[in-house]
Protein backbone atom coordinates (compact mmCIF):
# COMPACT_ATOMS: atom_id res chain seq x y z
CA UNK A 1 0.00 0.00 0.00
CA UNK A 2 2.57 1.91 0.88
CA UNK A 3 4.46 1.93 -2.58
CA UNK A 4 1.15 2.81 -4.17
CA UNK A 5 0.51 6.15 -2.09
CA UNK A 6 4.60 6.32 -2.66
CA UNK A 7 4.13 6.54 -6.55
CA UNK A 8 1.07 8.70 -6.54
CA UNK A 9 3.09 11.22 -4.41
CA UNK A 10 5.80 10.83 -7.12
CA UNK A 11 3.28 11.56 -9.88
CA UNK A 12 1.28 14.30 -8.31
CA UNK A 13 5.06 16.09 -8.01
CA UNK A 14 5.77 15.65 -11.72
CA UNK A 15 2.14 16.51 -12.96
CA UNK A 16 2.23 20.14 -10.61
CA UNK A 17 5.71 20.77 -11.76
CA UNK A 18 5.36 20.19 -15.12
CA UNK A 19 2.40 21.93 -14.52
CA UNK A 20 4.56 24.73 -12.96
CA UNK A 21 6.84 24.78 -15.87
CA UNK A 22 4.38 25.13 -18.21
CA UNK A 23 2.49 27.85 -16.84
CA UNK A 24 6.03 29.44 -16.06
CA UNK A 25 7.12 29.42 -19.70
CA UNK A 26 3.48 31.02 -20.93
CA UNK A 27 3.88 33.73 -18.35
CA UNK A 28 7.57 34.35 -19.67
CA UNK A 29 6.24 34.30 -23.42
CA UNK A 30 2.90 36.81 -22.51
CA UNK A 31 5.61 39.05 -20.49
CA UNK A 32 7.76 39.08 -23.88
CA UNK A 33 5.08 39.54 -26.01
CA UNK A 34 3.83 42.63 -23.90
CA UNK A 35 7.33 44.30 -23.82
CA UNK A 36 7.85 43.50 -27.87
CA UNK A 37 3.64 45.44 -27.90
CA UNK A 38 4.56 48.15 -25.63
CA UNK A 39 7.93 48.36 -28.05
CA UNK A 40 5.61 48.53 -31.32
CA UNK A 41 3.35 51.21 -29.60
CA UNK A 42 5.77 53.18 -28.58
CA UNK A 43 7.92 52.99 -32.56
CA UNK A 44 4.17 53.62 -34.01
CA UNK A 45 3.55 56.63 -31.43
CA UNK A 46 7.12 57.90 -32.27
CA UNK A 47 6.28 57.76 -36.03
CA UNK A 48 2.92 59.90 -35.54
CA UNK A 49 4.80 62.57 -33.38
CA UNK A 50 7.45 62.87 -36.42
CA UNK A 51 4.41 63.47 -38.55
CA UNK A 52 2.48 65.98 -36.56
CA UNK A 53 6.04 67.50 -36.42
CA UNK A 54 6.40 67.43 -40.06
CA UNK A 55 2.60 69.05 -40.87
CA UNK A 56 2.76 71.10 -38.40
CA UNK A 57 3.47 74.31 -40.52
CA UNK A 58 1.13 73.11 -43.13
CA UNK A 59 -1.77 72.87 -40.26
CA UNK A 60 -0.69 76.82 -39.46
CA UNK A 61 -1.03 77.24 -42.98
CA UNK A 62 -4.09 75.46 -43.40
CA UNK A 63 -5.85 76.87 -40.30
CA UNK A 64 -4.78 80.80 -41.45
CA UNK A 65 -6.37 79.74 -44.24
CA UNK A 66 -9.75 78.87 -42.73
CA UNK A 67 -9.27 81.75 -40.30
CA UNK A 68 -8.99 84.43 -43.51
CA UNK A 69 -11.88 82.31 -45.33
CA UNK A 70 -14.31 82.69 -42.00
CA UNK A 71 -13.55 87.12 -41.63
CA UNK A 72 -14.25 87.28 -45.62
CA UNK A 73 -17.33 85.45 -45.62
CA UNK A 74 -18.36 87.31 -42.58
CA UNK A 75 -17.59 90.57 -44.26
CA UNK A 76 -19.17 89.68 -47.66
CA UNK A 77 -22.94 89.95 -46.82
CA UNK A 78 -25.16 87.62 -48.77
CA UNK A 79 -27.21 90.68 -50.54
CA UNK A 80 -23.34 91.70 -51.71
CA UNK A 81 -22.96 88.20 -53.30
CA UNK A 82 -26.44 88.34 -54.82
CA UNK A 83 -25.18 91.96 -56.50
CA UNK A 84 -22.41 90.32 -57.71
CA UNK A 85 -24.49 87.50 -59.42
CA UNK A 86 -27.16 89.95 -60.77
CA UNK A 87 -24.57 92.25 -62.54
CA UNK A 88 -22.51 89.17 -63.91
CA UNK A 89 -19.20 90.21 -61.75
CA UNK A 90 -17.47 87.23 -62.76
CA UNK A 91 -14.01 88.26 -61.36
CA UNK A 92 -15.89 88.69 -57.61
CA UNK A 93 -17.02 85.66 -57.90
CA UNK A 94 -14.37 83.67 -59.15
CA UNK A 95 -12.37 85.06 -56.57
CA UNK A 96 -15.06 84.06 -53.50
CA UNK A 97 -15.05 80.42 -55.52
CA UNK A 98 -11.50 79.88 -55.16
CA UNK A 99 -10.87 81.26 -51.43
CA UNK A 100 -14.24 78.86 -51.03
CA UNK A 101 -11.86 76.06 -52.48
CA UNK A 102 -8.85 76.88 -50.58
CA UNK A 103 -11.02 77.00 -47.21
CA UNK A 104 -12.86 73.18 -47.87
CA UNK A 105 -9.10 72.03 -49.07
CA UNK A 106 -7.23 73.77 -45.77
CA UNK A 107 -10.25 72.14 -43.52
CA UNK A 108 -9.26 68.69 -44.64
CA UNK A 109 -5.60 69.32 -43.38
CA UNK A 110 -7.35 70.36 -40.15
CA UNK A 111 -8.99 67.17 -40.65
CA UNK A 112 -6.21 65.31 -40.55
CA UNK A 113 -4.56 66.83 -38.48
CA UNK A 114 -7.16 66.43 -35.50
CA UNK A 115 -7.45 62.20 -36.78
CA UNK A 116 -3.43 62.08 -36.31
CA UNK A 117 -3.99 63.57 -32.70
CA UNK A 118 -6.36 61.08 -32.14
CA UNK A 119 -4.19 58.58 -32.80
CA UNK A 120 -1.85 60.03 -30.34
CA UNK A 121 -3.49 60.35 -27.87
CA UNK A 122 -4.98 57.00 -28.23
CA UNK A 123 -1.44 55.23 -28.37
CA UNK A 124 -0.51 57.41 -25.05
CA UNK A 125 -3.18 56.16 -23.23
CA UNK A 126 -2.35 52.77 -24.05
CA UNK A 127 0.77 53.02 -22.49
CA UNK A 128 -0.31 54.88 -19.46
CA UNK A 129 -3.06 51.77 -19.11
CA UNK A 130 -0.11 49.58 -19.55
CA UNK A 131 2.18 51.60 -16.62
CA UNK A 132 -1.38 51.65 -14.63
CA UNK A 133 -1.60 48.03 -14.29
CA UNK A 134 1.71 46.98 -14.70
CA UNK A 135 2.26 49.14 -10.95
CA UNK A 136 -0.99 47.45 -10.21
CA UNK A 137 0.51 44.10 -10.50
CA UNK A 138 3.73 44.66 -8.81
CA UNK A 139 1.68 46.24 -6.19
CA UNK A 140 -0.22 43.30 -5.54
CA UNK A 141 2.76 40.41 -5.60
Amino acid sequence: MGEYIDQFCKNLRTKLTSIDNNMESLKAKIESKAKTAEQDVQSHLNGVKKRMEQDRAKLATAQADMNKWANERKATADAKIAEWKAKMETAKLKGRAEGAERYAAAAVVVAAAAIDEAERASLEAWLARKDADGAQASKAA
